[in-house]
Protein backbone atom coordinates (compact mmCIF):
# COMPACT_ATOMS: atom_id res chain seq x y z
CA UNK A 1 0.00 0.00 0.00
CA UNK A 2 2.96 2.70 0.59
CA UNK A 3 4.70 1.70 -2.35
CA UNK A 4 1.13 2.15 -4.32
CA UNK A 5 0.75 5.84 -2.71
CA UNK A 6 4.29 6.74 -3.36
CA UNK A 7 3.80 6.06 -6.64
CA UNK A 8 0.27 7.48 -7.25
CA UNK A 9 1.62 10.63 -5.67
CA UNK A 10 4.47 10.97 -8.16
CA UNK A 11 1.34 11.53 -10.63
CA UNK A 12 2.55 11.63 -14.00
CA UNK A 13 6.25 12.99 -13.57
CA UNK A 14 7.18 9.20 -14.86
CA UNK A 15 5.83 10.82 -17.91
CA UNK A 16 4.36 8.94 -21.18
CA UNK A 17 3.88 5.17 -21.07
CA UNK A 18 3.99 2.96 -18.81
CA UNK A 19 2.66 4.42 -15.45
CA UNK A 20 0.64 3.43 -12.91
CA UNK A 21 -3.12 4.67 -13.16
CA UNK A 22 -4.89 5.46 -10.21
CA UNK A 23 -8.65 5.37 -9.77
CA UNK A 24 -11.19 5.02 -7.25
CA UNK A 25 -14.58 2.43 -7.19
CA UNK A 26 -17.35 3.25 -5.46
CA UNK A 27 -17.97 -0.24 -3.98
CA UNK A 28 -15.94 -3.64 -4.20
CA UNK A 29 -17.19 -5.76 -7.08
CA UNK A 30 -19.30 -8.65 -5.47
CA UNK A 31 -18.22 -10.93 -8.77
CA UNK A 32 -16.58 -10.70 -11.70
CA UNK A 33 -18.57 -12.83 -14.12
CA UNK A 34 -19.30 -11.06 -16.89
CA UNK A 35 -22.45 -12.97 -17.70
CA UNK A 36 -24.05 -12.01 -14.09
CA UNK A 37 -21.69 -9.01 -13.09
CA UNK A 38 -23.54 -5.71 -13.12
CA UNK A 39 -22.33 -2.97 -10.87
CA UNK A 40 -20.77 0.11 -12.11
CA UNK A 41 -17.41 -1.48 -10.25
CA UNK A 42 -17.82 -4.96 -11.93
CA UNK A 43 -18.18 -3.57 -15.89
CA UNK A 44 -15.36 -1.08 -15.16
CA UNK A 45 -12.87 -4.15 -13.94
CA UNK A 46 -14.15 -6.22 -16.19
CA UNK A 47 -14.09 -3.59 -19.70
CA UNK A 48 -10.08 -3.78 -18.72
CA UNK A 49 -9.15 -7.83 -18.14
CA UNK A 50 -12.00 -8.69 -21.18
CA UNK A 51 -12.41 -8.15 -24.38
CA UNK A 52 -15.19 -8.92 -26.63
CA UNK A 53 -15.97 -8.99 -29.97
CA UNK A 54 -16.53 -4.91 -30.12
CA UNK A 55 -15.06 -2.08 -28.37
CA UNK A 56 -15.36 1.48 -28.16
CA UNK A 57 -12.40 3.57 -28.98
CA UNK A 58 -11.20 7.31 -27.72
CA UNK A 59 -13.14 8.92 -29.64
CA UNK A 60 -16.33 6.94 -28.61
CA UNK A 61 -17.01 4.62 -31.74
CA UNK A 62 -17.75 1.48 -31.58
CA UNK A 63 -14.55 -0.63 -33.32
CA UNK A 64 -13.39 -4.37 -33.56
CA UNK A 65 -11.44 -5.81 -30.65
CA UNK A 66 -11.32 -9.60 -30.62
CA UNK A 67 -12.29 -9.62 -33.76
CA UNK A 68 -9.92 -8.54 -36.82
CA UNK A 69 -13.04 -7.13 -38.96
CA UNK A 70 -16.77 -8.06 -39.40
CA UNK A 71 -19.14 -8.32 -42.22
CA UNK A 72 -22.75 -7.39 -41.91
CA UNK A 73 -25.42 -8.93 -44.49
CA UNK A 74 -27.31 -6.41 -46.77
CA UNK A 75 -30.45 -7.89 -44.99
CA UNK A 76 -28.95 -6.86 -41.43
CA UNK A 77 -29.87 -10.41 -40.34
CA UNK A 78 -26.24 -12.01 -40.06
CA UNK A 79 -23.24 -10.77 -38.57
CA UNK A 80 -19.84 -12.74 -39.26
CA UNK A 81 -16.89 -11.82 -37.29
CA UNK A 82 -13.45 -12.84 -38.61
CA UNK A 83 -11.42 -13.38 -35.28
CA UNK A 84 -7.92 -12.03 -34.67
CA UNK A 85 -5.65 -15.43 -34.49
CA UNK A 86 -3.54 -14.62 -32.17
CA UNK A 87 -5.81 -14.75 -29.32
CA UNK A 88 -4.81 -16.16 -26.14
CA UNK A 89 -6.01 -17.06 -22.47
CA UNK A 90 -4.00 -15.69 -19.64
CA UNK A 91 -4.15 -18.32 -17.22
CA UNK A 92 -2.72 -17.15 -13.88
CA UNK A 93 -0.79 -19.74 -11.26
CA UNK A 94 -3.84 -19.40 -9.50
CA UNK A 95 -6.10 -20.24 -11.85
CA UNK A 96 -4.03 -22.98 -13.02
CA UNK A 97 -4.95 -24.05 -9.20
CA UNK A 98 -8.33 -24.80 -10.09
CA UNK A 99 -7.43 -26.83 -13.76
CA UNK A 100 -5.49 -28.99 -11.41
CA UNK A 101 -3.67 -32.08 -13.27
CA UNK A 102 -5.33 -30.85 -16.42
CA UNK A 103 -3.79 -28.17 -16.60
CA UNK A 104 -0.57 -28.99 -18.82
CA UNK A 105 -2.90 -30.26 -21.12
CA UNK A 106 -5.18 -26.70 -21.17
CA UNK A 107 -5.75 -25.20 -25.16
CA UNK A 108 -4.90 -21.29 -24.24
CA UNK A 109 -5.95 -20.63 -27.60
CA UNK A 110 -9.48 -18.01 -27.89
CA UNK A 111 -11.75 -19.42 -31.09
CA UNK A 112 -15.09 -18.76 -32.04
CA UNK A 113 -16.26 -21.45 -29.81
CA UNK A 114 -15.53 -19.42 -26.35
CA UNK A 115 -17.97 -16.27 -28.16
CA UNK A 116 -20.07 -19.20 -28.89
CA UNK A 117 -19.90 -20.58 -25.36
CA UNK A 118 -20.64 -16.86 -23.69
CA UNK A 119 -23.45 -15.98 -25.79
CA UNK A 120 -24.61 -19.07 -24.85
CA UNK A 121 -24.49 -18.71 -21.00
CA UNK A 122 -25.56 -15.29 -20.89
CA UNK A 123 -29.03 -16.36 -22.98
CA UNK A 124 -29.49 -19.77 -20.91
CA UNK A 125 -32.25 -18.56 -18.41
CA UNK A 126 -30.34 -20.40 -15.70
CA UNK A 127 -27.60 -17.91 -15.67
CA UNK A 128 -30.05 -15.02 -14.84
CA UNK A 129 -28.20 -12.64 -16.46
CA UNK A 130 -28.91 -8.97 -16.46
CA UNK A 131 -27.56 -8.48 -19.98
CA UNK A 132 -29.74 -10.84 -21.93
CA UNK A 133 -32.50 -8.84 -22.73
CA UNK A 134 -29.93 -6.89 -24.72
CA UNK A 135 -29.31 -9.80 -26.78
CA UNK A 136 -32.89 -10.42 -27.56
CA UNK A 137 -32.58 -10.04 -31.14
CA UNK A 138 -30.05 -13.31 -31.76
CA UNK A 139 -32.25 -15.77 -33.29
CA UNK A 140 -34.23 -17.99 -30.68
CA UNK A 141 -32.84 -15.85 -28.18
CA UNK A 142 -36.17 -15.34 -27.14
CA UNK A 143 -37.66 -18.66 -26.77
CA UNK A 144 -34.53 -19.89 -24.87
CA UNK A 145 -34.55 -17.34 -22.36
CA UNK A 146 -38.26 -18.25 -22.22
CA UNK A 147 -36.96 -21.95 -21.19
CA UNK A 148 -38.84 -22.95 -24.36
CA UNK A 149 -35.55 -23.78 -26.42
CA UNK A 150 -31.92 -25.31 -25.22
CA UNK A 151 -29.14 -22.72 -25.74
CA UNK A 152 -27.68 -24.64 -28.33
CA UNK A 153 -30.24 -23.56 -30.37
CA UNK A 154 -29.60 -19.86 -30.54
CA UNK A 155 -27.93 -18.57 -33.49
CA UNK A 156 -24.91 -18.30 -33.09
CA UNK A 157 -22.21 -20.42 -34.82
CA UNK A 158 -18.79 -21.51 -34.57
CA UNK A 159 -17.53 -21.67 -38.63
CA UNK A 160 -14.43 -22.93 -37.48
CA UNK A 161 -11.74 -21.89 -35.37
CA UNK A 162 -11.51 -18.19 -36.03
CA UNK A 163 -14.95 -17.20 -38.06
CA UNK A 164 -18.50 -17.06 -35.87
CA UNK A 165 -21.47 -16.53 -37.18
CA UNK A 166 -24.24 -14.71 -35.81
CA UNK A 167 -27.86 -14.52 -36.93
CA UNK A 168 -30.79 -12.48 -36.06
CA UNK A 169 -34.24 -12.89 -36.30
CA UNK A 170 -34.83 -9.45 -36.68
CA UNK A 171 -32.09 -6.52 -37.79
CA UNK A 172 -30.80 -4.45 -34.97
CA UNK A 173 -29.28 -1.43 -35.33
CA UNK A 174 -28.18 -1.53 -31.78
CA UNK A 175 -26.73 -5.17 -32.27
CA UNK A 176 -22.72 -3.59 -32.20
CA UNK A 177 -23.35 -1.70 -28.72
CA UNK A 178 -25.18 -4.81 -27.00
CA UNK A 179 -21.96 -7.04 -28.25
CA UNK A 180 -19.69 -4.53 -26.02
CA UNK A 181 -21.24 -5.34 -23.21
CA UNK A 182 -19.89 -7.56 -20.47
CA UNK A 183 -22.62 -10.15 -21.67
CA UNK A 184 -21.08 -10.62 -25.08
CA UNK A 185 -17.60 -11.90 -23.68
CA UNK A 186 -15.64 -14.75 -24.58
CA UNK A 187 -15.74 -18.25 -21.92
CA UNK A 188 -13.80 -21.08 -22.04
CA UNK A 189 -16.09 -24.22 -21.44
CA UNK A 190 -13.34 -26.11 -20.31
CA UNK A 191 -12.29 -23.66 -17.20
CA UNK A 192 -15.66 -22.32 -16.67
CA UNK A 193 -16.85 -25.95 -15.54
CA UNK A 194 -13.20 -26.74 -13.81
CA UNK A 195 -14.20 -23.65 -11.30
CA UNK A 196 -17.41 -26.03 -10.37
CA UNK A 197 -20.04 -22.87 -10.13
CA UNK A 198 -17.61 -20.47 -8.74
CA UNK A 199 -16.23 -18.77 -11.85
CA UNK A 200 -15.92 -14.73 -11.20
CA UNK A 201 -16.25 -15.02 -7.66
CA UNK A 202 -12.36 -14.65 -6.69
CA UNK A 203 -9.07 -14.10 -8.64
CA UNK A 204 -8.70 -17.75 -8.83
CA UNK A 205 -11.51 -18.50 -10.91
CA UNK A 206 -11.05 -16.22 -13.79
CA UNK A 207 -8.77 -16.36 -17.16
CA UNK A 208 -8.45 -13.07 -19.25
CA UNK A 209 -8.50 -12.31 -22.61
CA UNK A 210 -8.02 -8.10 -22.04
CA UNK A 211 -5.30 -6.02 -21.91
CA UNK A 212 -4.73 -6.43 -18.05
CA UNK A 213 -5.36 -9.30 -16.12
CA UNK A 214 -5.79 -9.02 -12.01
CA UNK A 215 -3.11 -9.32 -10.35
CA UNK A 216 -4.51 -8.63 -6.63
CA UNK A 217 -7.82 -8.69 -5.27
CA UNK A 218 -8.02 -7.52 -2.16
CA UNK A 219 -11.48 -6.99 -1.09
CA UNK A 220 -12.19 -3.68 1.01
CA UNK A 221 -9.05 -2.21 -0.23
CA UNK A 222 -8.11 -2.20 -4.31
CA UNK A 223 -8.71 -4.38 -7.13
CA UNK A 224 -5.01 -4.38 -8.64
CA UNK A 225 -4.84 -4.93 -12.87
CA UNK A 226 -1.37 -5.14 -14.70
CA UNK A 227 -0.42 -4.96 -18.27
CA UNK A 228 -1.07 -8.37 -19.73
CA UNK A 229 2.41 -9.24 -20.94
CA UNK A 230 4.30 -12.14 -21.34
CA UNK A 231 4.46 -15.33 -19.66
CA UNK A 232 5.01 -18.54 -20.92
CA UNK A 233 4.90 -17.36 -24.49
CA UNK A 234 1.19 -16.31 -23.77
CA UNK A 235 0.23 -12.23 -23.92
CA UNK A 236 -2.36 -10.02 -24.58
CA UNK A 237 -2.70 -10.15 -28.87
CA UNK A 238 -0.22 -6.83 -28.96
CA UNK A 239 1.52 -5.87 -25.73
CA UNK A 240 2.76 -3.09 -26.97
CA UNK A 241 -0.36 -1.18 -27.88
CA UNK A 242 -0.94 -1.69 -23.77
CA UNK A 243 0.47 1.22 -22.36
CA UNK A 244 -0.23 1.45 -18.20
CA UNK A 245 1.65 -0.95 -16.59
CA UNK A 246 -0.74 -1.30 -13.83
CA UNK A 247 -3.99 -0.08 -13.41
CA UNK A 248 -5.07 0.41 -9.41
CA UNK A 249 -8.96 0.64 -8.37
CA UNK A 250 -9.39 1.73 -4.96
CA UNK A 251 -12.56 0.97 -3.57
CA UNK A 252 -13.46 4.42 -1.92
CA UNK A 253 -16.59 6.13 -1.96
CA UNK A 254 -15.70 8.94 -0.17
CA UNK A 255 -17.10 11.51 -2.58
CA UNK A 256 -15.76 14.73 -0.54
CA UNK A 257 -12.15 14.39 -1.34
CA UNK A 258 -12.10 13.22 -5.06
CA UNK A 259 -11.86 16.97 -6.09
CA UNK A 260 -8.56 17.54 -3.97
CA UNK A 261 -6.84 13.71 -4.96
CA UNK A 262 -7.31 14.85 -8.60
CA UNK A 263 -5.28 17.93 -8.26
CA UNK A 264 -2.47 16.26 -5.78
CA UNK A 265 -2.14 13.83 -8.02
CA UNK A 266 -3.32 10.62 -6.00
CA UNK A 267 -5.83 9.95 -8.47
CA UNK A 268 -5.93 10.05 -12.58
CA UNK A 269 -9.21 10.00 -12.97
CA UNK A 270 -12.62 10.24 -10.83
CA UNK A 271 -16.23 10.40 -10.95
CA UNK A 272 -16.78 13.92 -9.88
CA UNK A 273 -19.83 16.10 -8.69
CA UNK A 274 -21.33 18.93 -10.76
CA UNK A 275 -19.97 21.06 -7.87
CA UNK A 276 -16.75 19.45 -7.66
CA UNK A 277 -16.49 19.56 -11.69
CA UNK A 278 -16.83 23.56 -11.67
CA UNK A 279 -14.53 24.40 -8.78
CA UNK A 280 -11.75 21.98 -9.83
CA UNK A 281 -11.35 22.43 -13.70
CA UNK A 282 -8.31 24.09 -14.70
CA UNK A 283 -6.46 23.71 -10.74
CA UNK A 284 -3.86 21.92 -10.84
CA UNK A 285 -4.15 20.73 -14.32
CA UNK A 286 -7.60 18.93 -13.90
CA UNK A 287 -9.31 19.18 -17.19
CA UNK A 288 -13.37 18.08 -17.10
CA UNK A 289 -14.88 15.58 -19.61
CA UNK A 290 -18.40 15.94 -19.36
CA UNK A 291 -21.57 13.54 -20.43
CA UNK A 292 -25.27 14.49 -20.70
CA UNK A 293 -26.20 11.27 -18.69
CA UNK A 294 -27.96 12.56 -15.53
CA UNK A 295 -31.23 13.84 -14.54
CA UNK A 296 -32.21 16.50 -11.79
CA UNK A 297 -35.41 14.62 -10.57
CA UNK A 298 -37.53 15.16 -7.41
CA UNK A 299 -37.73 10.95 -6.09
CA UNK A 300 -40.73 8.94 -4.75
CA UNK A 301 -39.80 6.02 -2.61
CA UNK A 302 -42.32 3.44 -3.50
CA UNK A 303 -42.11 0.82 0.03
CA UNK A 304 -42.68 4.02 2.32
CA UNK A 305 -45.54 3.58 4.27
CA UNK A 306 -47.20 6.54 2.70
CA UNK A 307 -45.86 6.92 -0.66
CA UNK A 308 -46.65 3.31 -1.48
CA UNK A 309 -49.89 4.94 -2.10
CA UNK A 310 -50.74 6.21 -6.33
CA UNK A 311 -53.01 8.83 -5.20
CA UNK A 312 -51.32 10.33 -1.99
CA UNK A 313 -47.45 10.64 -4.53
CA UNK A 314 -49.89 11.66 -7.45
CA UNK A 315 -51.03 14.71 -5.55
CA UNK A 316 -47.95 15.81 -4.51
CA UNK A 317 -46.19 15.76 -7.77
CA UNK A 318 -49.14 16.85 -9.86
CA UNK A 319 -48.79 20.42 -7.95
CA UNK A 320 -45.21 20.61 -7.99
CA UNK A 321 -44.09 23.41 -9.91
CA UNK A 322 -40.80 22.77 -11.22
CA UNK A 323 -39.49 26.56 -12.74
CA UNK A 324 -38.36 27.56 -10.02
CA UNK A 325 -35.54 24.74 -9.76
CA UNK A 326 -34.66 24.94 -12.99
CA UNK A 327 -33.81 28.20 -12.91
CA UNK A 328 -31.80 27.04 -9.94
CA UNK A 329 -29.65 24.84 -11.74
CA UNK A 330 -29.62 27.36 -14.80
CA UNK A 331 -30.06 24.24 -17.26
CA UNK A 332 -32.40 22.44 -20.10
CA UNK A 333 -35.93 21.42 -18.74
CA UNK A 334 -35.61 17.73 -19.05
CA UNK A 335 -37.77 16.14 -21.55
CA UNK A 336 -38.12 13.00 -19.76
CA UNK A 337 -36.12 10.43 -17.52
CA UNK A 338 -33.55 9.49 -20.44
CA UNK A 339 -30.69 11.39 -20.67
CA UNK A 340 -29.67 12.91 -23.86
CA UNK A 341 -26.59 11.28 -23.65
CA UNK A 342 -28.69 7.47 -24.34
CA UNK A 343 -29.19 6.01 -27.45
CA UNK A 344 -31.71 3.87 -28.70
CA UNK A 345 -30.32 1.49 -31.73
CA UNK A 346 -27.55 3.59 -33.72
CA UNK A 347 -29.35 6.93 -32.85
CA UNK A 348 -29.80 9.58 -30.12
CA UNK A 349 -33.32 8.57 -27.97
CA UNK A 350 -34.32 12.24 -27.02
CA UNK A 351 -33.64 13.86 -30.58
CA UNK A 352 -36.52 10.80 -31.66
CA UNK A 353 -39.50 10.52 -29.09
CA UNK A 354 -41.87 13.58 -27.95
CA UNK A 355 -41.03 14.91 -24.67
CA UNK A 356 -42.53 13.49 -21.80
CA UNK A 357 -44.97 16.21 -19.93
CA UNK A 358 -45.37 16.20 -16.33
CA UNK A 359 -48.46 15.66 -14.31
CA UNK A 360 -50.38 18.44 -13.90
CA UNK A 361 -53.38 18.73 -11.40
CA UNK A 362 -55.83 21.59 -9.98
CA UNK A 363 -56.00 22.38 -6.56
CA UNK A 364 -59.29 20.99 -6.27
CA UNK A 365 -58.14 17.91 -8.36
CA UNK A 366 -54.92 17.26 -5.90
CA UNK A 367 -56.91 17.81 -2.65
CA UNK A 368 -59.77 14.73 -3.55
CA UNK A 369 -56.96 12.85 -4.54
CA UNK A 370 -54.52 13.60 -1.51
CA UNK A 371 -58.12 12.63 0.90
CA UNK A 372 -58.41 9.25 -1.46
CA UNK A 373 -55.40 8.29 -0.76
CA UNK A 374 -55.61 8.82 2.89
CA UNK A 375 -59.01 7.47 3.45
CA UNK A 376 -57.89 3.91 1.20
CA UNK A 377 -55.02 4.50 4.38
CA UNK A 378 -56.69 5.43 7.16
CA UNK A 379 -54.74 8.45 7.67
CA UNK A 380 -55.94 11.51 9.67
CA UNK A 381 -52.63 13.36 8.62
CA UNK A 382 -49.91 13.14 5.76
CA UNK A 383 -45.85 13.85 7.08
CA UNK A 384 -43.57 13.60 5.00
CA UNK A 385 -39.45 14.51 4.34
CA UNK A 386 -37.60 15.59 1.53
CA UNK A 387 -33.72 15.03 1.32
CA UNK A 388 -31.74 17.76 -0.93
CA UNK A 389 -28.70 19.03 -1.10
CA UNK A 390 -27.67 22.86 0.33
CA UNK A 391 -27.64 23.98 -3.28
CA UNK A 392 -31.22 23.46 -4.10
CA UNK A 393 -32.57 24.19 -0.56
CA UNK A 394 -34.25 27.74 -1.22
CA UNK A 395 -36.32 26.36 -3.85
CA UNK A 396 -36.89 23.01 -2.49
CA UNK A 397 -38.71 25.26 0.70
CA UNK A 398 -39.98 27.23 -1.68
CA UNK A 399 -41.87 24.11 -3.54
CA UNK A 400 -43.38 22.57 0.57
CA UNK A 401 -43.94 25.90 1.15
CA UNK A 402 -46.73 25.62 -2.03
CA UNK A 403 -47.76 22.01 -1.23
CA UNK A 404 -49.08 23.19 2.29
CA UNK A 405 -51.09 25.80 1.04
CA UNK A 406 -52.41 23.30 -0.97
CA UNK A 407 -52.92 20.10 0.72
CA UNK A 408 -53.65 22.59 4.61
CA UNK A 409 -53.33 21.60 8.00
CA UNK A 410 -53.20 18.00 7.75
CA UNK A 411 -50.40 17.69 5.79
CA UNK A 412 -46.52 18.06 6.61
CA UNK A 413 -43.39 18.20 4.59
CA UNK A 414 -40.14 18.76 6.38
CA UNK A 415 -36.41 19.26 4.10
CA UNK A 416 -33.30 17.20 5.50
CA UNK A 417 -30.43 18.99 3.41
CA UNK A 418 -26.96 16.92 3.00
CA UNK A 419 -24.38 16.91 1.23
CA UNK A 420 -23.98 14.84 -2.13
CA UNK A 421 -22.26 11.97 -0.97
CA UNK A 422 -24.82 11.53 2.03
CA UNK A 423 -27.69 12.13 0.01
CA UNK A 424 -26.28 9.16 -2.10
CA UNK A 425 -26.28 6.98 0.58
CA UNK A 426 -29.10 7.39 1.83
CA UNK A 427 -30.82 7.02 -1.79
CA UNK A 428 -29.27 3.92 -1.66
CA UNK A 429 -30.24 2.86 1.38
CA UNK A 430 -33.60 3.60 0.80
CA UNK A 431 -33.92 5.30 4.01
CA UNK A 432 -35.88 8.47 2.27
CA UNK A 433 -39.48 9.61 1.45
CA UNK A 434 -38.78 12.25 -1.22
CA UNK A 435 -35.70 13.42 -2.41
CA UNK A 436 -34.24 16.03 -5.07
CA UNK A 437 -30.84 14.35 -6.25
CA UNK A 438 -29.37 14.08 -9.80
CA UNK A 439 -29.75 10.15 -11.37
CA UNK A 440 -26.49 9.48 -12.99
CA UNK A 441 -27.44 6.94 -15.95
CA UNK A 442 -24.35 4.45 -15.88
CA UNK A 443 -26.14 2.67 -19.15
CA UNK A 444 -25.29 3.91 -22.92
CA UNK A 445 -28.88 3.00 -24.21
CA UNK A 446 -32.32 4.18 -23.28
CA UNK A 447 -33.70 0.61 -23.04
CA UNK A 448 -30.82 0.03 -19.83
CA UNK A 449 -31.30 2.71 -18.44
CA UNK A 450 -34.78 1.91 -18.10
CA UNK A 451 -33.83 -1.71 -16.81
CA UNK A 452 -32.55 0.21 -13.39
CA UNK A 453 -36.11 0.55 -12.20
CA UNK A 454 -37.03 -2.84 -12.74
CA UNK A 455 -38.24 -5.09 -9.98
CA UNK A 456 -35.72 -5.94 -8.05
CA UNK A 457 -32.79 -4.41 -10.43
CA UNK A 458 -29.25 -2.56 -9.08
CA UNK A 459 -30.47 0.80 -8.39
CA UNK A 460 -34.06 0.68 -8.28
CA UNK A 461 -33.41 3.50 -5.79
CA UNK A 462 -37.25 4.17 -5.93
CA UNK A 463 -37.77 0.72 -4.92
CA UNK A 464 -40.02 0.16 -7.85
CA UNK A 465 -41.84 -2.94 -8.10
CA UNK A 466 -44.34 -2.96 -10.93
CA UNK A 467 -45.56 -5.71 -12.90
CA UNK A 468 -46.87 -3.70 -15.66
CA UNK A 469 -44.00 -2.03 -15.73
CA UNK A 470 -41.77 -4.60 -15.87
CA UNK A 471 -43.99 -6.12 -18.61
CA UNK A 472 -43.26 -2.77 -20.67
CA UNK A 473 -39.20 -3.98 -20.27
CA UNK A 474 -40.53 -7.25 -21.52
CA UNK A 475 -41.92 -6.05 -24.05
CA UNK A 476 -39.13 -3.45 -25.17
CA UNK A 477 -36.86 -6.57 -25.32
CA UNK A 478 -38.80 -8.52 -27.94
CA UNK A 479 -39.56 -5.28 -30.17
CA UNK A 480 -38.74 -5.97 -33.73
CA UNK A 481 -38.71 -2.57 -35.27
CA UNK A 482 -37.02 0.32 -34.41
CA UNK A 483 -39.86 2.48 -34.18
CA UNK A 484 -41.91 0.02 -31.73
CA UNK A 485 -39.10 -0.07 -29.54
CA UNK A 486 -38.97 3.88 -29.46
CA UNK A 487 -42.45 3.70 -28.67
CA UNK A 488 -42.51 1.30 -26.05
CA UNK A 489 -39.65 2.78 -24.10
CA UNK A 490 -41.35 6.27 -23.80
CA UNK A 491 -44.52 4.35 -22.86
CA UNK A 492 -42.17 2.99 -20.04
CA UNK A 493 -41.00 6.28 -19.14
CA UNK A 494 -44.03 7.58 -18.97
CA UNK A 495 -45.46 5.21 -16.64
CA UNK A 496 -42.68 6.51 -14.46
CA UNK A 497 -43.61 9.72 -14.65
CA UNK A 498 -47.41 9.42 -14.37
CA UNK A 499 -47.08 7.51 -11.62
CA UNK A 500 -44.88 9.85 -9.74
CA UNK A 501 -42.26 7.65 -8.72
CA UNK A 502 -39.62 9.74 -10.88
CA UNK A 503 -40.63 13.30 -12.16
CA UNK A 504 -37.78 14.80 -14.27
CA UNK A 505 -36.97 18.34 -13.57
CA UNK A 506 -33.84 19.38 -15.97
CA UNK A 507 -30.53 18.07 -17.27
CA UNK A 508 -27.79 17.02 -15.87
CA UNK A 509 -24.09 16.15 -16.94
CA UNK A 510 -22.18 13.28 -15.63
CA UNK A 511 -18.43 14.61 -15.02
CA UNK A 512 -15.32 12.81 -14.95
CA UNK A 513 -12.17 14.27 -13.98
CA UNK A 514 -8.96 13.77 -15.21
CA UNK A 515 -5.64 14.36 -13.38
CA UNK A 516 -2.35 16.58 -14.95
CA UNK A 517 -1.42 15.08 -18.60
CA UNK A 518 -4.11 12.23 -18.58
CA UNK A 519 -5.34 11.33 -21.95
CA UNK A 520 -6.26 8.47 -24.10
CA UNK A 521 -8.91 7.17 -21.60
CA UNK A 522 -11.53 5.24 -23.55
CA UNK A 523 -15.37 6.28 -22.59
CA UNK A 524 -18.84 5.00 -23.48
CA UNK A 525 -21.22 7.35 -24.51
CA UNK A 526 -22.57 7.99 -20.87
CA UNK A 527 -19.41 7.61 -18.91
CA UNK A 528 -20.10 4.86 -17.20
CA UNK A 529 -16.94 2.58 -18.28
CA UNK A 530 -13.83 3.79 -18.91
CA UNK A 531 -11.45 1.76 -20.33
CA UNK A 532 -7.44 2.31 -19.71
CA UNK A 533 -5.49 0.27 -22.46
CA UNK A 534 -4.16 3.67 -24.25
CA UNK A 535 -3.95 5.83 -21.01
CA UNK A 536 -1.03 7.79 -20.92
CA UNK A 537 0.53 10.85 -18.50
CA UNK A 538 2.42 13.38 -20.14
Amino acid sequence: MICVLLLSLCGCQKGGKGVQIVVPLDADPEYLDPAIAASASERNIIANVFEGLLTYDEKGAIVPAAAERYEVSADGLTYTFYLKQTLRWRVTKLASGVLGDDAADFDKTITADDFVFGLRRTLDPATGSPWAPMLLAVKNAERVQAGELKPKKLGVKAVDDYTLVITLDHPDDGFPAALTLPGAMPCDKTYFEATGGRYGLASEYLIYNGPFYISNWNPGTAVTVRRNGTVNDVAYYDESDVYPSSVYFSINNEQATRDSKLQNGTYHAAPLTATQAAATEGKGGVTIRTFGAATFSLLFNCTDEVLRDNDIRRAVAGTFDPTSLQELKGTTPAAGIIPPACICGSVSYRENVKPVPLPQLTKKQAQRQMQEGMDRRNLKDVDLSVLCTEANETAVRTAMQQWQSIFGVHFSITVEVLDDAALSARLLSGDYQMAFATLSFEQSTAQQALERFRTGAQGNVVRLSGKRYDALLDIVARAKKQSDKLITIRAAEKHLIDQAIVLPICEAEKAIGLGKGVSGIAFTPTGDVLRYQHAVCA
